[in-house]
């Protein structure tokens, strides 16, 4: 069994746990255990239980004391602050990127709008979402802001999944290469407005929420428990 003390142990079960987690393979609702956890990965449960921590405080698990531990539902109010979050940062980036950036990073996404269209060619979700976020990055190493990009990967697990589920949709991931395109376009031609009204676009899944949910209804908090404390106690004012 590997020892508690390496700092990498719980490095390791806590990222792969999240890469799970945002990428589907374990689905929103899941009940999952210490035990089982620290089973699966030869480990013993104490760096589970740290990354448990860790991912709880992401938003990406929920606790319930002496009950059961689950993968946390999709919540779309955090998606929206998630959305709200990268929008803000990615927006503002563009001017950095277009007075920083060189040629290499123009090469670079040219070879990722090729990468992307493979992974579409080869119906791999996974594949396409990672070189999805490539390209996104590129604006944040361009411009000089590359914390800016971790602080998003970090605190983007909602929005991140929603991303999964939509590609999984036909015609949307078409759509979502077009906009690409365009946006590559617009940065070769130094159009800082086109540029960034295409983002807000892109970015968006506004109108894809209902889509989602009807598709993939076990995956979102309902309605209901999203209004759970919205409830008249005679008089006394609401929480």
């Amino acid at each position: 069994m590997l020892s508690n003390r390496s700092p990498s142990v719980q490095d390791s079960v806590y990222a792969a746990l999240r890469e799970s987690i945002i990428n589907l393979n374990l689905a929103p609702g899941t009940a999952i255990s210490e035990k089982d956890i620290s089973q699966r990965f030869d480990v013993s449960r104490t760096p589970v239980r740290e990354a448990f921590i860790h991912l709880s405080k992401e938003g990406l698990i929920r606790v319930i004391p002496q009950k059961e531990t689950i993968v946390s539902l999709i919540d779309l109010a955090r998606v929206e602050q998630e959305f709200f979050l990268r929008q803000s940062l990615e927006i503002a980036v563009q001017e950095l990127f277009l007075n920083n950036s060189n040629s290499g990073h123009f090469a670079e996404l040219e070879n990722l709008l090729d990468l992307q269209a493979d992974a579409l060619k080869k119906n791999s979700p996974g594949e396409f979402i990672l070189y999805d976020d490539a390209f996104h990055q590129v604006f944040f190493n361009g411009g000089g802001q590359p914390l800016c990009w971790e602080i998003l990967s970090s605190m983007s697990g909602h929005y991140y999944r929603v991303r999964m589920l939509i590609v999984r949709i036909s015609g949307i991931a078409e759509e979502k290469i077009l906009y690409h395109k365009n946006i590559f376009e617009a940065l070769k031609n130094r159009d800082l407005v086109k540029t960034r009204k295409l983002l807000y676009n892109h970015l968006s899944l506004e109108t894809e929420e209902d889509l989602l949910q009807e598709k993939f209804p076990s995956f979102f908090v309902p309605q209901e428990e999203k209004n759970r404390f919205d409830v008249d106690f005679g008089g006394m004012p609401r929480l």
